[in-house]
């Protein structure tokens, strides 16, 4: 059952209202965590130059209004509205206070931009008086600078690149070697085939009325079903003569066979693969558990005056996995099974019960978690974690911390599991290892197999460069436009720099690197619901939503390498 967020909060304060005997207690949020999904963006079947469309920041930039008025902006008492967070800075951005991270992905970079341009509008359009917050405004002359563009606010965003190790943490997927191998034996398991079978009367009629200029007829199958979903959904917002060709029940069932696909080699958690565990399917869902972590962590230390507010921005990979992880799918549960929307967010909220008069920071024991779902600017629904009731909507903080240390990793864990050649893991220690197995129930032989499988796999690509290299003469082959889920995912940038003593905490530059362009393209604009009729004898993959939830859910350069001098 899904809670919409009005109903939550009273339905909160109910339930709590035996923690204390006093009546004006009321929820004070201290802390949010909130992990978003980039906007609108041209797909790499389009363009292998990805970009936020004017319409995706739009859907961004009203994601941050949003969040602006839950928990930045004052309002009055009878509003209603009673989670803003206290301590934070209702007109100025203050950069202490808020954390802003970022993969490299241009799209998502930019998604951030709007979504803080949102949050934190230009000062002369939130404040129609003098301002002087400090020094920096103030001239020598006695004036008061302003901005540009209105007093425009500029955000200090950390992109995080390949070279970065905290870049697991919001793209555990990317780097992963042992992800891309999951990926691929994914696509070559009797289920794949099967999917293939029965969908390939639909992808091939979707061919010839819609794919043919940006897709191969062999490509046009289940095993694309991410990319020609995202191209469906693109087109059906840019092009005006798509639904001439296809009707929207089209879109809709190859949406929901796009989602099909990302849950299985993301979020699904049961997998008995020799090579995808559910650990190694789902591992940019553990990573970002540890941010989560993390952040809550900072705020608690800080009591309420660091880690207010994290926003992590991306693709859709680790919030489908950490949904998994959180039991919010099925078997569990089933409130999704597929992809979020452009522009949701995922959303943790920390807080407690407070004097209205003199709300006091807390001992951790009174404090409690909320996980919210907003899928759109209007609607936001609050989900029960970890198996629990819907009405244990209210989840105390330690009972939360001790369900998310059971998923969360940390980076050496990921390079174990991941068998990364990343330059942070080099000095991965063997105590790691051992760690990372024990908490992942990965038994030596099954090591064992893993580390068969790859070194077979490393034997096998120094055989083709031998062969090669000898002279060996092959057929070229023509390139599948766009082979798989992952397609190009695996970045090119930096594989050969190797850092000594990096300071990873500096601020990154975006990115732009092509390879990583066309992998990352993630992209969804339509409907949960399968609206259309199923005229091609598939069987539609169920919605989780249904109707009650609305139809949107709502720069890494390394450190430069030092000089080498010899005679």
């Amino acid at each position: 059952m899904l809670i919409p967020r009005p109903v939550c909060v009273a339905l909160g304060m109910t339930l709590s209202a035996s923690l204390a005997s006093a009546q004006d207690l009321e929820e004070q949020v201290w802390g949010v965590f909130a992990y978003t999904i980039y906007g609108d963006s041209i797909p790499s079947s389009v363009s292998p130059f990805r970009a936020l469309t004017p319409y995706g920041a739009n859907q961004l930039f009203a994601a941050g209004s949003s969040f602006r008025n839950e928990y930045v902006a004052l309002h009055g008492e009878d509003t209603g509205i009673n989670t803003r967070i206290e301590s934070i800075s209702p007109y100025r951005l203050d950069p202490e206070e808020i954390n802003i991270l970022s993969t490299t992905d241009p799209a998502v970079v930019a998604s951030a931009q709007a979504f803080m341009q949102g949050l934190y509008p230009p000062l002369d359009d939130t404040f129609n008086a003098t301002y002087n917050f400090d020094t920096s405004f103030q001239l020598s002359n006695g004036s008061i600078a302003s901005g540009p563009l209105n007093g425009y606010q500029y955000p200090r965003i950390l992109t995080l690149g390949p070279g970065d190790p905290q870049s697991t943490a919001i793209n555990g997927q990317a780097q992963c070697s042992m992800h891309q191998a999951a990926d691929t034996e994914y696509q070559s398991s009797a289920e794949v085939e099967r999917l293939n079978q029965e969908t390939e009367a639909f992808y091939q009629l979707m061919y010839d009325q819609a794919l043919s200029g940006a897709f191969d007829r062999s490509g046009a199958n289940y095993a694309n079903a991410y990319y020609i979903s995202e191209f469906l959904e693109y087109q059906s917002v840019h092009n005006e003569t798509l639904l001439n060709h296809i009707n929207q029940g089209d879109i809709d069932l190859a949406r929901s066979l796009g989602d099909k696909y990302v849950f299985a080699t993301s979020g699904n958690t049961s997998s008995t693969g020799a090579i995808g565990s559910g650990d190694v399917r789902t591992v940019a869902g553990h990573t970002l558990a540890a941010l989560v972590l993390s952040s809550f962590d900072n705020n608690i230390e800080g009591r309420g005056t660091n880690g207010i507010m994290t926003l992590a921005f991306g693709s859709v990979e680790p919030a489908v996995a950490l949904a998994s992880l959180m039991q919010l799918t099925p078997p569990q549960r089933s409130y999704f099974d597929g992809r979020p929307a452009l522009g949701a967010s995922i959303i943790f909220e920390l807080y407690s019960f407070e004097s209205s008069a003199n709300p006091t920071y807390p001992d951790p024991s009174q404090l409690f978690v909320r996980f919210i779902l907003q899928n759109d600017t209007e609607a936001a629904y609050t989900l029960p974690l970890f198996g629990l009731s819907p009405s244990k909507i209210a989840m105390p903080y330690t009972e939360f911390r001790s369900e998310m240390e059971n998923i969360a990793m940390n980076t050496e864990e990921w390079c174990f599991i991941c068998n990364s050649k990343a330059p942070f893991c080099s000095n991965t220690s063997d105590t790691s290892h051992t760690k990372a197995m024990e908490r992942n129930g990965l038994r030596p032989a099954v090591a064992g197999v893993i580390g068969a499988v790859v070194t077979l796999l490393t034997v096998a690509v120094v055989a083709i460069a031998g062969f090669l290299l000898c002279g060996m003469r092959m057929n070229r082959i023509r390139k599948a436009s766009l082979g798989g889920f992952k397609g190009n995912s695996k970045m090119a940038s930096d594989s050969d720099v190797t850092f000594r003593d990096p300071t990873w905490a500096d601020a990154k530059e975006a990115d732009t690197n092509e390879g990583e362009a066309v992998g990352r393209g993630h992209e969804r604009v339509g409907s949960w619901e399968m609206r259309g009729s199923n005229r091609h004898g598939v069987e539609a993959v169920g919605s989780p939503f249904n109707d009650q939830i609305q139809d949107e859910w709502t720069h890494g350069v390394p450190p430069p390498a030092e000089p080498r001098e010899h005679v």
